[in-house]
């Protein structure tokens, strides 16, 4: 059983808005705390050189370093001592109730994600990775994947919608998959499905049918699996093999096709098409049709009412 750390050394809670004021002397540039992202929290920093107090969190962290150039750093993990020379995209992973402290002389850049426990443990009973199931404490390496995660996350805050709620659950079910597969201390291997197999056309239609009839909403992966009654994981997995479209990706097209329609057969305005299927704000309706479609909404309707 792990030991909790001694009551003097700080504790650090994620879900609360002002956690990082603890550890760091600024205030992050971008926090998605009042996104309301209710399974991840993604912080973006600008630090200048500090040594933060020894402390532990209660969530799960992961930093992505955004240095331009190799940066010294000096961290401890439950006492072990390590000097980094931290470059653009190396990760680190720190455990909850992790004890940690780190040093640096000049100004840093970097991405924090934190996790809740409880999440990464429905995800490993979901995927069955339960036995000795326990994350490692890594110092800084790269990993192309969380560092791709990381990013894309920090996209979707800066985007006018604040980010689409599925796309960010499947982010971060990637993300906790990733993590039980290469930084666990677990030794069974999460279960593979042959992509022949994917969803049975019933479900298939049921999930499709859910889709359509909910496009005005702020759909979830979790709400989409339980019509099914399948865990997230496992739904979004054999979704993808049976349409070649992660469940984010379907909804986007089909909110883009269902638009089409309406900007064709329908008198009515860009925002009010641009509710009915579900986009949170005109702009990013604009932008998302712009890249699927290569041409605005409006110049789409002028296009095809010639």
């Amino acid at each position: 059983m792990r030991t909790m750390p001694p009551e003097k050394i700080l504790t650090v809670d994620f879900a609360q808005k002002d956690a990082c004021s603890k550890i760091l002397p600024r205030s992050p540039l971008l926090s998605s705390y009042d996104a309301n992202w209710d399974i991840v929290r993604l912080d973006h920093h600008r630090q200048p050189g500090y040594e933060t107090p020894e402390h532990y969190c209660q969530q799960h962290i992961i930093t992505i370093s955004l240095e331009q150039s190799v940066k010294k750093v000096e961290r401890v993990f439950n006492g072990k001592l390590q000097v980094e020379q931290i470059s653009y995209g190396d990760v680190v992973l720190l455990p909850a109730n992790t004890n940690h402290l780190s040093r640096w002389k000049s100004e840093a850049e970097f991405l924090v994600i934190s996790l809740e426990p409880a999440l990464f443990t429905r995800t490993a009973f979901e995927t069955g990775e339960l036995q000795g199931l326990e994350l490692l404490p890594h110092f800084a390496a790269p990993d192309p994947l969380i560092q791709q995660i990381g990013l894309a996350l920090q996209s979707e805050l800066k985007s006018d919608s604040k980010g689409s709620r599925i796309y960010i659950e499947s982010l971060t079910a990637t993300l906790c998959i990733h993590l039980l597969k290469h930084y666990s201390a677990s030794s069974q291997t999460i279960p593979q499905y042959s992509p022949a197999r994917g969803l049975s056309p019933l479900k298939l239609q049921q999930a499709i049918s859910y889709i359509q009839d909910h496009l005005e909403q702020d759909l979830t992966l979790a709400e989409i699996a339980e019509v099914v009654s399948m865990s997230m994981y496992h739904f979004a997995r054999l979704f993808k093999q049976s349409t070649g479209f992660a469940p984010h990706q379907y909804v986007i097209n089909c909110r883009i096709e269902k638009a089409k329609k309406l900007l064709t057969r329908s008198e009515k305005t860009i925002e009010e098409i641009c509710q009915q299927v579900g986009f949170q704000t005109q702009s990013h309706f604009t932008n998302v049709f712009r890249k699927l479609i290569g041409t605005t909404p409006k110049a789409y309707r002028e296009q095809v009412k010639i």
